[in-house]
């Protein structure tokens, strides 16, 4: 699903990129709803301890100013690697 909303994570909708993963831009087919997805780069050193204090810390959080974090995927890609990604 995630796949689909960003084109394969296309970099036209690559929004930018941080310490531990980039931001893409996404369209939810079946609400038209747009998104953007948070996936971490496994492969940096904190990046699975930052997923989980992410998770943590948005799941509790309401604020006006903040966007709602929607679902937190993990598991295993279409590649056979690990993947974790925050939907908002």
């Amino acid at each position: 699903m995630l796949l689909q909303a960003t084109a394969g994570f296309s970099s036209k909708n690559l929004i930018g990129s941080g310490s531990f993963g980039s931001v893409y831009k996404g369209t939810l087919d079946q609400e038209e709803r747009l998104v953007a997805v948070k996936v971490l780069n496994l492969q940096k050193k904190g990046a699975s301890k930052s997923f989980l204090a992410e998770c943590n810390a948005l799941k509790r959080i309401r604020h006006r100013k903040l966007v709602k974090l929607l679902t937190c995927c993990s598991g295993t890609n279409y590649k056979g690697n690990g993947f974790k990604a925050l939907c908002f």
